[in-house]
């Protein structure tokens, strides 16, 4: 008995294909056959780890990464609640401060943007109103002592 072998086209024109059937092979039997998925199936071996329900083991250089990234991210949470670049001056609560006599004509918004040229002069108004306990802008005279902020 002969069999027809169907070839998909890649022209315009179908191909029926019959070959003889050899005497010497027993009669073939259409069952599909499964490709191989391309991974090897998993052999028990006497110095093999047991296997764990994440499948893997990291590598000497993966839990190096691993040990990095957790190294970084406490870094991070630790800098995030010490923050070293404030100075330590909010933490501590003794702000560094200067004194400056008030002479004729000098008025608080002069004299916070003397002390910081780049901040808001509202700030730093506010700032020295209440380390002298001032209620308004007006209550300096020439001659009194004012405690200023040194770094605003």
């Amino acid at each position: 008995m002969a069999t027809t072998t169907y070839i998909p086209p890649f022209e315009t024109r179908t191909r029926v294909v019959i070959e003889p059937e050899r005497a010497d092979e027993p009669p073939r039997r259409h069952v599909a056959r499964r490709r191989p998925s391309g991974r090897p199936a998993p052999l028990v071996c006497a110095g093999s780890a047991e296997p764990s329900l994440h499948g893997a083991r990291l590598t000497r250089r993966g839990r190096v990464v691993v040990a990095f990234a957790w190294l970084l991210l406490i870094v991070a949470g630790v800098l995030a609640f010490a923050r070293p670049w404030d100075g330590g001056e909010a933490g501590s609560g003794a702000a560094v401060v200067t004194t400056v006599e008030v002479r004729g004509g000098d008025t608080l918004w002069e004299l916070a943007t003397d002390v910081a040229p780049t901040a808001d002069p509202r700030e730093t108004v506010a700032a020295i109103m209440e380390l002298n306990d001032l209620s308004s802008a007006g209550d300096i005279r020439p001659g009194d002592t004012l405690k200023i902020p040194a770094a605003h």
